[in-house]
């Protein structure tokens, strides 16, 4: 417990006859922080405001977000449109070019390789640079790579060599968007309303990259082979456009001892030590990598379950129709988690969806009947976008602005591995087994299993307000 001071105060108060002199009546003391720690070190805490803001009440009319989170919300949604048509034009534009599965796959995985390269540096920039100025810089570049695929398309210029070179660019541009525009958000809007922003962004985010931009990427290109590419770089200029006009002063810095002893390669490596320096982070990054390791085990194999000659035995519209369904569970989810949260509280609401994702699991273990299937993944999508909005919200809240950055790349770079490891042990299990509902089962168990971690933060921590270093005692 932090030591107090306890200053001697009195108040004159007059007596109660005329001519009498004044008494002195003595007032509760008020404690007076002597220091305000801090789980990460090179905080000024000096540049750090001390004002809590209160619960938000969920009896009461929410507050606007905001002009400059609203346009940051447009640029975030228009960008994110952008990333669906282009996840399904690069492939069909190499299918064009090349016959080889080597080559079409490639594409399509030289875009995540290359957040994995770049995660950690964009966020170690991000926390060292103004970040509005490096998603601006990611979406004009994005700009320009897909008008000049476009035009070389449309001149029949375009090689597998120049599309793979622009692909691992996309995805490098794509890093710096993802970790600076999240981290820009608790500048932008009160923290007790950080669960119903980043609701928000999350739903765009699923609308354009999962639900609309797939379906018209696909539309456009039987089109025209360059129009989603075109339509593409139109989004993403607008993006640029609407961050230019948003007003973001990033947080308190490091301290300039800290600037001169820590150079970027340190910070860079200290981005997922950050994760797990103080306890509260650290169990929510274990949370959200062991959900979607769980998630994965379901859904890196759903195609083999569903479509036939799988069990189910769905043809490939019918698939299609049941994945526009997970987008709209997605969306519904996310648009409602900061509702939910200012009823329920934080951690309760991350059990609870790890709860009806178990349920999804089960429904699929359990039985081939469409209906039933399609009802437990539209609840399970709903569940796993709530738990993505409230994972993110928790972590900005327990972080301080000048770790934002790093402590969000850190994370997804910690949650990828989670779903990329859970992918091969589905693949395993099924090999092994010969039944993909092995799989489905072992998701259930660890969903349930994952409840526990509810345990390792204690009650306390249950509550709208700033991180740690912010709070006054």
């Amino acid at each position: 417990m932090d030591a107090l001071l306890w200053p001697v105060m009195a108040v004159p108060f007059p007596g109660k006859g005329r001519g009498r002199p004044l008494r002195w009546v003595g007032v509760r003391p008020v404690p007076v922080p002597m220091a305000t720690r801090s789980p990460f070190p090179d905080v000024n805490m000096s540049a750090v405001s001390s004002t809590s803001s209160p619960p938000s009440d969920s009896g009461r009319r929410a507050a606007p977000l905001g002009r400059d989170f609203s346009l940051l919300w447009g640029a975030s949604a228009s960008a994110n449109l952008a990333d669906g048509l282009v996840r399904v034009a690069l492939p069909l534009v190499a299918v064009e070019l090349t016959r080889s599965p080597i080559l079409v796959s490639g594409v399509a995985v030289t875009g995540t390789l290359a957040w994995l390269l770049v995660g950690l540096p964009a966020g170690a920039l991000g926390d060292r640079l103004n970040r509005r100025v490096l998603a601006l810089g990611a979406a004009l570049t994005r700009t320009v790579l897909l008008g000049g695929v476009g035009l070389l398309l449309l001149t029949d210029h375009l090689t597998v060599g120049a599309l793979f070179a622009a692909a691992f660019l996309l995805g490098v541009g794509e890093a710096f968007f993802d970790t600076s525009t999240p981290a820009m958000v608790p500048g932008l809007v009160p923290r007790r309303e950080l669960s119903r922003a980043h609701g928000r962004r999350h739903a765009a985010s699923m609308a354009g990259d999962d639900l609309v931009g797939p379906a018209a990427g696909g539309t456009l290109f039987a089109f025209s082979k360059a129009a989603p590419l075109l339509v593409s770089t139109v989004c993403h200029a607008l993006s640029a456009i609407l961050l230019w006009r948003v007003r973001y002063e990033p947080g308190p810095a490091p301290s300039e001892a800290t600037e001169r002893r820590v150079s970027l390669w340190g910070e860079i490596l200290r981005g997922p030590a950050l994760l797990f320096r103080e306890r509260r982070i650290a169990v929510l990054a274990l949370w959200g990598a062991g959900a979607n390791f769980a998630g994965s085990l379901t859904f890196s194999v759903l195609a083999l379950y569903l479509v036939a000659p799988g069990p189910v035995g769905l043809d490939t519209w019918g698939f299609g129709l049941l994945m526009a369904s997970l987008g709209v569970g997605g969306i519904v989810g996310a648009s409602y988690a900061g509702r939910l949260a200012a009823r329920m509280g934080e951690l309760r609401l991350l059990t609870l969806s790890c709860l009806l994702m178990a349920v999804d699991s089960v429904v699929l273990a359990l039985t081939t009947r469409v209906w039933a299937i399609s009802a437990g993944l539209v609840v399970g999508a709903a569940a796993a976008a709530v738990f993505g909005v409230m994972t993110i919200t928790a972590l900005q809240r327990r972080t301080p602005d000048s770790h934002l950055s790093r402590v969000s790349a850190g994370n997804r770079l910690i949650m990828m591995g989670g779903t990329a490891l859970g992918g091969l042990t589905a693949g395993v299990l099924g090999e092994s087994t010969g039944d993909l509902r092995v799989g489905f089962a072992v998701a259930a168990v660890l969903f349930v299993s994952l409840c526990a971690m509810r345990l390792a933060v204690p009650e306390a921590d249950d509550e709208v307000g700033p991180p740690p270093s912010e709070r006054t005692p």
